[in-house]
């Protein structure tokens, strides 16, 4: 179906007193559009009638960041996780792909509590990885998104995981080039690199009321596993 000329459909608007012209309400383009403010004094008066309101375009402001942005994740598949083992380390696995490691010895648990924690989420993220210092993994802060809804039990997880206050954190430098850490008065939480690391690691833990560690390892360098609930 041929559309008729703008110019004749205006024309047509005139010449037709009274008579009230459509437009095409399927043509997300003939909608208008506000983005400033219009002032009443800018419409037309008219002595019989009142000003007609102003349009207005709310625009919101921003809202406070819920959770750190950009983020630094793995994404993966919780239903095709398995677990490997070798020298010292505990991998859990997405085919190829690794979504976390801890250290721990051939017949203890840590393998298998990764993997019910990593079967619970679909994204495992990090806060600190790549950092450059020689302890580099002490800085590194894991949190986890994306609920599978799968209640995987996580064996020993009262002996893991400690209590504080979320509405009680601190960011404190400490000092010397060491870097800056999270803490609950005067239990401190984690260690972070920077200063914007540990804003972003107050940020997630300020969700949470406990902080739970899978992985002992004899040296601060070695990995494991964080998460918050």
């Amino acid at each position: 179906m041929r559309r008729t000329p703008r110019l004749l459909l205006a024309a047509l608007c005139v010449l037709a007193a009274g008579t009230a012209c459509g437009s095409d309400k399927g043509d997300p383009s003939a909608a208008p559009t506000f983005d400033t403010v219009v002032s009443p004094s800018a419409a037309a008066e008219s002595p019989s009638a009142a000003p007609s309101p102003a349009r207005t375009s709310a625009r919101p402001s921003p809202a406070a960041a819920s959770w750190p942005s950009p983020a630094d994740c793995v994404s993966y598949n919780p239903n095709n996780l398995t677990v490997q083992y070798a020298a010292g380390i505990h991998q859990v696995m997405d085919g190829s792909k690794i979504v976390a490691r801890v250290h721990g010895g051939p017949g203890e648990v840590m393998g298998d509590q990764a993997l019910a924690l990593a079967q619970r989420y679909k994204r495992h993220c990090f806060i600190g990885r790549g950092n450059g210092r020689e302890d580099a993994n002490a800085y590194i802060f894991d949190y986890w998104r994306d609920s599978s809804g799968k209640r995987t039990t996580i064996s020993g997880e009262d002996e893991i995981c400690s209590s504080y206050d979320r509405g009680n954190l601190q960011v404190n430098d400490m000092g010397g080039g060491q870097g800056w850490r999270v803490k609950n008065d005067d239990n401190v939480l984690h260690l972070f690199d920077d200063e914007s690391d540990a804003r972003d690691g107050r940020l997630v833990l300020a969700k949470y009321g406990r902080i739970c560690r899978i992985g002992s390892p004899p040296d601060s360098d070695q990995d494991y596993v964080t998460y918050g609930k």
